[in-house]
Parts: C-alpha cells; sequence; structure tokens
C-alpha cells in the first residue's frame, strides 16, 4: 500500500472514531484558510466517476473510494507538484466527508482543493473548498485568482465565543458569532492579508486585487 493512501486511510478512520459512523462533521474553515491548507487547487469541470479501491488487495476491508474524471479549466495552485489534473478521489460516503454528487451535479464546473499523495493522486473531502463553481460569490472567485494566495502568511481563526483575541499574523473570523453562520461577509467578500508591519488584517477582495496588481500589497 503506498504511502499516501496509508495516510488517506488513517484520516479517515480518525475521522470515523471521532464523529461516529452517522455523520461527517467539519469545523469551520475560511475558504482562504480551506485554499492555504491545499496541496492543489483548481477550476475544472466533474465528467464522470467511478467506484475504485486503494489499497493493498489482501486488506479484509478495503477501502472504497469515488474517482472523478476531470477536465480541467485553470489551475491556481499547485503547478510545481503536477502539471494536469485529470482525476481527483474522494471516500466513497458522506459519514466519512466523501465529496458524493448526484447525477445532476455532474457535467458542471467546481473548484476543487485537495492534498497530494506520494504518487501524485489528488484527495479531496467536503471539510475543503470544494463545491460548484456558480456556489461561489464573485468575490470568492476574484480572491481565487491570487488574493487568498498572498494571504497565505496569515492564519484566519474562527471566533467561537466572544471575547476573541488574534496574534499579529492572524485574522479573527467572527461571522459565526455574530451572524449565527460562517456565511457572513467576512467569507463571502473578504481577504486576510499582511502589512509590512506585520499585521494581518481583513481586505475587500477588490481592494486586495488591485494592490497585488499595483506591487503595493504590504503597504
Amino acid at each position: 500500500m503506498s504511502c499516501s493512501i496509508c495516510h488517506a486511510l488513517g484520516l479517515l478512520f480518525l475521522l470515523s472514531v471521532r464523529w461516529g459512523a452517522e455523520a461527517c462533521s467539519c469545523g469551520p474553515t475560511h475558504p482562504q484558510q480551506a485554499y492555504c491548507q491545499a496541496d492543489v487547487v483548481i477550476k475544472g469541470k466533474i465528467v464522470s466517476s467511478k467506484i475504485i479501491t486503494l489499497g493493498n488487495s489482501s486488506d479484509t476491508n478495503p477501502q472504497q473510494w469515488i474517482q472523478y474524471e476531470v477536465e480541467q479549466d485553470k489551475m491556481y495552485k499547485g503547478s510545481e507538484k503536477i502539471e494536469r489534473v485529470r482525476e481527483v478521489y474522494t471516500p466513497r460516503g458522506d459519514f466519512v466527508c466523501g465529496m458524493v454528487l448526484g447525477p445532476d451535479q455532474m457535467d458542471e464546473a467546481y473548484v476543487l482543493s485537495g492534498t497530494m499523495g506520494s504518487d501524485g493522486k489528488i484527495f479531496i473531502n467536503i471539510c475543503g473548498l470544494n463545491k460548484a463553481w456558480r456556489e461561489l460569490t464573485p468575490a470568492q472567485q476574484l480572491s481565487l485568482d491570487g488574493s487568498y494566495e498572498a494571504g497565505c502568511q496569515c492564519t484566519v481563526v474562527p471566533c467561537l465565543w466572544l471575547p476573541c483575541k488574534a496574534a499579529n499574523d492572524q485574522c479573527l473570523w467572527t461571522d459565526g458569532v455574530l451572524n449565527g453562520n460562517w456565511l457572513g461577509a467576512q467569507t463571502q467578500r473578504f481577504t486576510c492579508r499582511m502589512k509590512a508591519s506585520g499585521l494581518c488584517q481583513w481586505v475587500s477582495a477588490k481592494v486586495a486585487r488591485a494592490r497585488a496588481r499595483a506591487g503595493q500589497d504590504n503597504q
């Protein structure tokens, strides 16, 4: 069994032990943080799927995966690791955080982010930045093209209750505690960027994009 598959199976085991076999639960993760934690991020169309088994044929309880065939449209992150993404892999079952799509969800564009195994396979799950392109806000779509990457020096920290504090290299994500959900303005329209002083702060996606293009990102 390859090291990447061992790692992925170990993660699935920990998820199933922690959350039980009935449902997958993901902690709040800002889109920028999900982007920064991923090895590869692309925009692409999922065109087909099939069930496969990864691992050693001698395993008594082999793990089944869904292999999605992808037509890549654009790569935002990971070009130094892989030239083009043609398949991604996810657990077969949403109780282990698999991204299980129905027939009516195929053949459309998605943003896909995942980790790369030692054998080059890309593994995705519903806790990452994996969703239909049409579900992203215009600001999120814009931020994928450089702004999220430029903010990876910072860490977006969810504020779960007030008062909450952040270090200089962190941005407090308060959508959840102020709005009752994590789909507020900071999620939909803002990125976290580091100033020249080393202090991270929220910046609107349009402003962040303009600063990056003008070479003024750290002012």
